[in-house]
């Protein structure tokens, strides 16, 4: 079932809503912050976000009794803590996204790299894992 919801998320993100939804968070984002966050999104970007629902289950397995409310809850945070990752990593775009060049606005921030958007989303599936590990020991 998990397997599914992610190749369900993934289409859906992929051929249907994603190009809307990017756009229309970037909108959001501009009217809010004065900003314009040029972030790229791809495949990978899709595939990777999908995956959340498999990454809160592997999140599940760390606990001792399987309980579905917990899975729920658990996919949630892993969720959460994409949007939180993102969200500074855009944050952090504020300060070194700007262009060198002159000609180009400020309020205009860019990626700094490829696949900068990836590597915040891998950063968000893994900070549960990483603050498990911290407090386990």
């Amino acid at each position: 079932m998990i397997y599914g919801l992610c190749g369900l998320i993934f289409i859906a993100l992929n051929f249907a809503i994603g190009a809307k939804l990017h756009i229309g968070l970037i909108e959001t984002l501009q009217k809010l912050t004065d900003y314009h966050f040029g972030i790229s999104t791809n495949t990978l970007d899709y595939l990777t976000l999908a995956s959340f629902p498999f990454f809160g289950m592997l999140y599940n397995s760390t606990r001792t009794e399987f309980n579905k409310s917990e899975l729920l809850k658990d996919i949630l945070t892993v969720l959460l803590f994409i949007i939180i990752i993102f969200g500074i990593g855009l944050y952090m775009l504020i300060y070194f996204g700007r262009s060198a060049n002159p000609l180009i606005p400020e309020y205009l921030l860019t990626e700094p790299f490829d696949l900068y958007s990836t590597l915040l989303i891998g950063i968000g599936i893994l900070t549960p894992y990483l603050i498990i590990k911290l407090i386990k020991k």
